[in-house]
């Protein structure tokens, strides 16, 4: 019976040491973008100028080396018709999203290589409205709600500032047109593709 109590007792100390090393091992990584953030991003590029926050709430740790840290993002999009003038003077989009980010500081890697460990992915997917004008008086163009994402990559220059590069789509245009007596209409997102930067605040 004793040895069967001091087996037990045994095991119990053994399991919280590992217990102890698992967490202190997760307390020591340091993603990009980590839980409690509030990030800060403005951007240009094709389809406008774009600006959003996010803010992170929640993280997992991927065998104590990659982190995933999760949160709730707001983009807007605005074009003045210098990047839809081709059928637009003014496009708008603005959505609301769920997003994800992966970050590879804690990577060990060749020295070499070491420049990966500066970068952060992430992704995002909600709902987005999106609203447009038109150039051409046959075109009705009708605002909308639709499925949104947006996905990108940032490097981090310090631990507050990073250039990013990021593409989405944001809402629903809806155009409906007439010809000879027949009514189309199609309808499609906002999309962009920008570089801007990320602040953390």
């Amino acid at each position: 019976m004793k040895r069967v109590l001091v087996a037990l007792l045994a095991l119990i100390v053994a399991s919280g040491f590992a217990f102890a090393q698992d967490e202190s091992a997760s307390q020591a990584l340091t993603p990009m973008v980590d839980k409690g953030e509030l990030l800060a991003t403005a951007g240009i590029g094709w389809g406008g100028i774009t600006g959003g926050a996010e803010f992170t709430f929640y993280r997992i740790d991927i065998a104590d080396i990659l982190p995933i840290t999760f949160g709730a993002a707001a983009r807007v999009l605005v074009d003045p018709g210098l990047f839809y003038s081709g059928w637009s003077t003014f496009a708008l989009g603005a959505g609301g999203f769920g997003t994800a980010h992966v970050g590879f500081k804690d990577l060990e890697l060749p020295s070499e290589l070491y420049w990966v460990t500066n970068f952060d992915a992430y992704a995002g997917v909600g709902l987005g409205f999106g609203m447009a004008t038109s150039i051409y008086d046959y075109y009705t163009p009708r605002p909308g709600i639709g499925i949104s994402t947006f996905e990108g990559a940032s490097y981090y220059l310090n631990d507050a500032l990073a250039i990013t590069f990021e593409y989405g789509y944001i809402g629903n245009v809806r155009y409906d047109w007439d010809d000879y007596g027949y009514t189309y209409s199609y309808s499609y997102p906002l999309w962009y593709s920008n570089v801007g930067l990320i602040i953390k605040l």
